[in-house]
């Protein structure tokens, strides 16, 4: 019987892998050609005065003192008209400095004739979400970007965003690429980086390219207020409440983009403690996803769009959970004496190889999409990033154990150094 859980493991696993099959032959078949399109279309993007909105900007922030400043020099400093430009500082019960030194910048911001506010809440009911949905009731705009205090977009970024954006009216977000101030830090973020941008400059771009769902990075995207409200409003029933409301977006119909060459630099966790702590997080509201699924969005899609898109997200959810219960199948199978011990060995090996081989390959072209070129530093890279990956599983499998708990589970925002 333990052989047979096994294989059935393995083969599952197996399976859930093939999905980035499609993406590897996505990015070798069409990525220069989309690429090529992509900086086009922003090229010939409308600058008519009366294809600029009203954008309301929103600053979530919770004990954010050492960045608060600068994140909002950098909203405040966006190429779009000040009458149609609205910020949003949402202080999420900070118990630092954070509220003293946001209202001391917007004071100074204020003053010359910029739209910017502070909102203050005494409770931090649903977190993150729960301070989004109290600031979109706060504003009139029917467009809304967001930014964490980390993140800071040079002036450009919100035209190309919103030139995409309002090209279609049924694209429910136009999300920017995540890049790293600090990604050469120490061995920590160089592991971390290498991961990411495979992520997202791998999957995330060929997901767009094929018409995959691609779901909002939390971060650096312009919404469309018609299409959150659609959705049904932000909640706080997941800990990842951005991939919640994408998902429930999408399966109403909307769309979503991704623009692989507009990128807007962060900051990465530099000790392991941290890192720990927000990997706990995604993983857990990751896995709460799967109680919630939401089926109808694979009747927008075609088969194997919709095919690809169940692979991708369940192997996100499950695969170190999967791959350490295939391990003990193993273990058990050669400790009893089963006879088919070898048979699991190389099932595990076979698996463990497809993995590694097919996640190398998108690592390599997720760093041709940022620039970096194949040097014995980016292999030294890729390295750290595996051994990230084995050093992570024992996170995975606790945030897959708190998604089973009843209950809702702090929302912990991971500290950011300035």
């Amino acid at each position: 019987m333990i052989t047979a859980v096994g294989l059935a493991l393995a083969a599952y696993i197996a399976v859930l892998a093939a999905g980035d099959v499609y993406l590897i032959l996505v990015h070798v078949l069409a990525a220069n050609r989309r690429l090529a399109r992509e900086r086009a279309e922003l090229a010939q993007l409308s600058r008519e005065p009366d294809r600029q909105p009203l954008i309301c900007v929103q600053l979530p922030v919770h004990n954010e003192a050492a960045m608060v400043a600068r994140a909002i020099d950098a909203a405040c400093s966006l190429d779009w008209p000040r009458d149609r430009l609205e910020i949003q500082v949402l202080d999420d019960a900070s118990t630092d400095e954070t509220p003293r030194i946001a209202a001391e910048r917007i004071a100074a911001w204020a003053a010359k004739g910029v739209r910017i506010v502070l909102h203050s809440r005494v409770d931090r009911s649903d977190y993150k979400a729960g301070l989004l949905r109290e600031g979109l009731r706060l504003t009139t705009a029917n467009y809304v970007a967001v930014f964490d205090v980390d993140y800071w977009p040079d002036p450009g970024v919100i035209r190309d965003l919103m030139g995409i954006l309002l090209a279609d009216s049924r694209t429910a977000f136009v999300q920017a690429r995540l890049d790293y101030r600090n990604r050469d830090h120490n061995w920590l973020t160089r592991a971390q980086a290498v991961e990411l941008d495979t992520l997202i400059a791998y999957e995330h771009a060929a997901r767009n390219w094929s018409g995959i769902p691609m779901t909002f990075s939390g971060t650096c995207a312009v919404w469309r207020r018609e299409a959150i409200e659609d959705a049904g409003g932000w909640s706080g029933r997941s800990l990842t409440e951005d991939l919640d409301l994408s998902l429930r977006a999408l399966a109403r119909g909307w769309g979503s983009r991704f623009l692989a060459t507009v990128s807007v630099a962060g900051e990465l966790p530099e000790s392991f403690a941290v890192l720990s702590a927000q990997r706990l997080r995604w993983g857990a509201g990751t896995a709460q996803q799967l109680r919630s699924w939401p089926w109808a969005l694979h009747r927008q899609l075609a088969w194997h769009q919709s095919l690809a898109f169940f692979l991708l997200s369940q192997f996100h959810a499950t695969v170190r959970v999967l791959l350490v219960a295939l391990l003990g199948c193993v273990a058990w199978s050669a400790v009893s004496g089963s006879p088919g011990a070898g048979l699991l060995v190389a099932s595990f090996c076979g698996v463990l190889a497809f993995i590694v081989l097919a996640k190398t390959i998108g690592a390599l072209l997720g760093m041709r999409i940022v620039g970096r070129r194949l040097t014995l530093r980016a292999a030294v890279d890729i390295g750290l990033m595996w051994c990230l990956q084995v050093s992570l599983i024992p996170i995975a499998c606790k945030a897959a154990w708190e998604s089973l708990l009843p209950g809702q589970r702090e929302f912990r925002r991971t500290p950011k150094k300035g």
